[in-house]
């Protein structure tokens, strides 16, 4: 189902680079020439590309399209839609695409299909299609990123979103961070732009304008407060230029604004409970059921259990498989219990939990749905089958914008808005309008 209307200042355009491994396994990448008759970007090089149309629900849809009417890789592969994978998009700004689609914005959702390795006679089958291009070439990864012949506007970095950074030279403490898959996105945000303050100072930007905040945000592409955060700061940046000075005042800007709509989330969160909590029977406990882990609700949850005089007030936690967060989640919070996920369960269907409450790493605007931790929306069908409301409680700068839903890394899935019965996302204040 298609999530939103297409915005007419807008050029909305998928992006698929063909990976394949060479008799030395080394990585290659498929440069498509367009033709001479191309009436955009004629005779410069690009991946598999074209415009997203009506019938396409999605970019994805419309990357699988492009790439069977380009391509005779639909009759290679089979199916093969399940290899094309997405990353963060691209905004080519009108003053770069050289008049293109009417001087408009161009968007790039940018995708890669990594051929199956070993099989080298479906690899030189491959064939051109269609009559876009006149040339196909494969290109070792390095020399791709070192040529300099003609592409179409940031081709290169198109390709670092829709391989997720792999091919970037970045600092082994990003990449540590890149690879945290037990903090939540508030946690994850923070150290985020602590990095990009640290590795910020005195850049050189990593190759067609991607620089350091930039490339962090398409590592974790799926958590949107590290990409509005690195968005923010790169605009900051960029505006002010560059000193130590100025990065640090960027830094601390941009912690506090996390840390204001933290706090205004957790108080949000924190008088939901207390006042479904006092509304209960004082004579029975009031529990609480939490799934995966987030900063955020262990905030909420400790404050309400430090203000429970009576110790009514008790906090279960959910294996959270895979990745076993929940028990991480439950040694968070004082006197906290973690149970295996069926047990959970089977706890919320026999009315021994009395709200679930969950976090979101993305919430897509006009109520199109909520990203979380993958088993969310399983979770979410069990509390509405039993009448155990289930709250999803987050901030503003998990809010995302566009109108396709971000690309998603396999731990996590959209949730439709109607599975809960409230999501939580503090309103804009007066000052902010």
């Amino acid at each position: 189902m298609r999530t939103g209307t297409l915005s007419s200042n807008i050029k909305r355009v998928v992006s698929v680079f063909i990976l394949r491994k060479s008799n030395k396994d080394e990585t290659h990448v498929a440069l498509f020439r367009r033709c001479s008759q191309m009436p955009t970007f004629a005779g410069h090089y690009a991946a598999i590309s074209g415009s997203l149309d009506t019938q396409d629900v999605n970019p994805l849809a419309a990357a699988v399209r492009e790439l069977g009417e380009e391509t005779n890789l639909g009759e290679l592969l089979g199916e093969y839609e399940l290899l094309v994978k997405g990353g963060l998009h691209v905004d080519i700004a009108r003053e770069k695409s050289k008049g293109a689609f009417g001087g408009r914005m161009i968007r790039v959702y940018p995708f890669c299909l990594e051929l199956p390795a070993g099989d080298q006679s479906l690899l030189s089958s491959i064939e051109m299609r269609g009559t876009e291009h006149d040339e196909m070439k494969f290109l070792a990864i390095s020399d791709f990123l070192e040529m300099t012949d003609k592409c179409v506007p940031s081709l290169k970095r198109a390709f670092h979103h829709a391989t997720a950074g792999k091919y970037l030279d970045l600092p082994q403490e990003i990449r540590d961070w890149e690879e945290d898959r037990v903090n939540g996105a508030a946690f994850l945000a923070r150290k985020a732009v602590n990095l990009a303050a640290t590795h910020s100072r005195n850049e050189e930007l990593l190759g067609d304008d991607l620089s350091m905040a930039k490339s962090i945000a398409i590592l974790r592409p799926s958590m949107v407060p590290i990409v509005n955060a690195m968005n923010e700061f790169d605009r900051q940046l960029t505006h002010k230029g560059y000193s130590s000075i100025t990065i640090e005042q960027i830094k601390n800007k941009i912690l506090k604004s996390l840390t204001d709509e933290g706090n205004r989330c957790v108080e949000l969160g924190y008088e939901l409970l207390m006042n479904m909590y006092q509304t209960k029977s004082s004579s029975t406990e009031f529990v609480v059921g939490v799934f995966s882990r987030s900063s955020t609700l262990k905030s909420i949850l400790q404050r309400v259990i430090d203000d429970d005089t009576s110790a009514k007030v008790r906090v279960v936690c959910s294996q959270s498989t895979p990745g076993d967060e929940g028990i991480l989640m439950a040694t968070d919070i004082s006197a906290a219990l973690c149970l295996p996920d069926d047990e959970f369960r089977q706890q919320i269907t026999d009315g021994k939990i009395d709200i679930v409450i969950v976090g979101a790493d993305c919430v897509l605007s006009e109520g199109r749905g909520v990203v979380n931790k993958i088993g969310t929306a399983a979770l979410a069908s069990i509390c509405k089958q039993a009448s155990v409301p289930i709250i999803s409680c987050t901030d503003r700068w998990k809010l995302w914008t566009d109108v396709y839903c971000p690309p998603l890394e396999v731990i996590f899935e959209l949730i439709p808005s109607e599975l809960f019965d409230q999501v939580l996302v503090p309103k804009m204040l007066e000052h902010e309008m």
